[in-house]
């Protein structure tokens, strides 16, 4: 019913995936957006809303707040109510206004490490201090692991008054559980640490896992949590630039909306975007479940291929999203030197050192495109490293 496996030429179409290397040889499997086409429901709501000829200042309808109170509550059964939702042109950008809103310069923000890069770029920006927070891998569980005695101290030495939560987690995958989750509310109710939740990948999960949007999850979580989702990574609709954000605390909300009130993104809304927002959440079950269905296909495919013809690179499973994280130490390589390898294979990928220290000797991986596409890339892998 719905054609992953068509491949879309998207070189010389000013995508940032695919432009950025200036090389229509380099295969991108790169930055987090899919070679997908959007679902059709979306496209004709694009349409439609581009036939009525004026985009004018527009409020959120009626059917906006029921598609997006509808998802969570036929997706992950919580019933949300509709003052916690609120609105930010981009994940970051909601990022930024957290920060600014629940912290004062010069605080301590926490983050996982390893961390996705533009995380420290918004933090140094509003003029906080960034502390991690190492997730060690853990052989016998085979994931990243969160190290909870870690946390606390970070937590007390640091004086932290946020906590930038990424779930899953980005680049290792991790989908926390629901006792993972209760834990980082009860150790941040009791130093008083806000909660920043960046749920945008939670749309796409494998093996059985769940993702738990955090404030559905305990008290201590409702009232110390905001969180930053979209549409966008699940249905390719990261041009829009839109986020929901969902604070049950009316406090936490009032301190987020006083820092969003001033850039007027109340009133000067992205009509296109509210189209595409309502469409992706009321019309677009089907794809996004048939899109979980291949996105595990490819999983599978890498993991069964790297294992095979390539193993020396340990394949980290992730749980949730369609990017994967490798374990290249094996072959003793510097970052510059894997980075120059995987270009001159005509293969770009995003660069383990950018997530941070603990990101050294690795590589993030993007598997949501067709499964030909993925399968030449592995192909050219394996050549580059001498395996095949």
């Amino acid at each position: 019913m719905y054609n992953f496996d068509k491949v879309r030429n998207r070189i010389g179409t000013y995508s940032f995936k695919w432009d950025q290397y200036q090389d229509e040889n380099i295969l991108a499997l790169s930055t987090a957006d899919m070679d997908f086409d959007s679902p059709k429901e979306i496209k004709e709501a694009l349409i439609a809303r581009a036939e009525e000829g004026i985009y004018a200042y527009e409020d959120k309808s009626e059917g906006y707040y029921q598609a997006v109170e509808g998802w969570y509550e036929r997706r992950f059964h919580w019933a949300i109510k509709r003052e916690w939702i609120t609105n930010t042109p981009g994940v970051w950008t909601a990022m930024h206004l957290c920060v600014e809103a629940f912290t004062e310069p010069g605080d301590a923000v926490l983050v996982h490490s390893p961390h996705f890069s533009p995380i420290p770029n918004i933090v140094k920006g509003c003029h906080r201090r960034m502390v991690t927070n190492v997730m060690p891998y853990d052989k016998a569980a085979g994931k990243y692991v969160i190290d909870f005695a870690s946390m606390e101290n970070v937590i007390i030495k640091e004086q932290v008054k946020a906590f930038i939560m990424i779930n899953p987690q980005n680049p290792t995958g991790r989908v926390f559980t629901e006792e993972e989750l209760k834990k980082i509310g009860e150790i941040c109710a009791k130093y008083q640490v806000s909660i920043i939740s960046d749920e945008v990948h939670g749309h796409v999960v494998y093996d059985g896992h769940r993702h738990l949007p955090a404030c559905m999850v305990s008290e201590e979580l409702k009232h110390l949590t905001a969180i930053i989702t979209a549409p966008s990574k699940s249905f390719n609709l990261q041009g829009m630039t839109y986020a929901v954000v969902i604070i049950p605390d009316e406090d936490l909300r009032e301190k987020f909306e006083a820092e969003r009130r001033g850039y007027n993104m109340e009133f000067a809304v992205n009509v296109f975007s509210l189209a595409a927002v309502e469409a992706a959440y009321s019309k677009c079950d089907r794809w996004l479940d048939a899109l979980n269905e291949y996105l595990l296909g490819n999983l599978n495919f890498l993991t069964e291929y790297i294992e095979k013809n390539i193993p020396d690179i340990k394949v980290i499973r992730p749980e949730g999203s369609y990017m994967v994280w490798l374990d290249f130490r094996k072959f003793g390589k510097t970052p510059e030197e894997l980075r120059q390898l995987l270009l001159g294979a005509h293969i770009g990928f995003t660069y383990g050192d950018s997530f941070g220290p603990e990101g050294e000797g690795y590589e993030r991986i993007n598997i949501g495109c067709p499964r030909s596409v993925l399968e030449k890339c592995l192909e050219r892998l394996k050549g580059a490293l001498g395996t095949g």
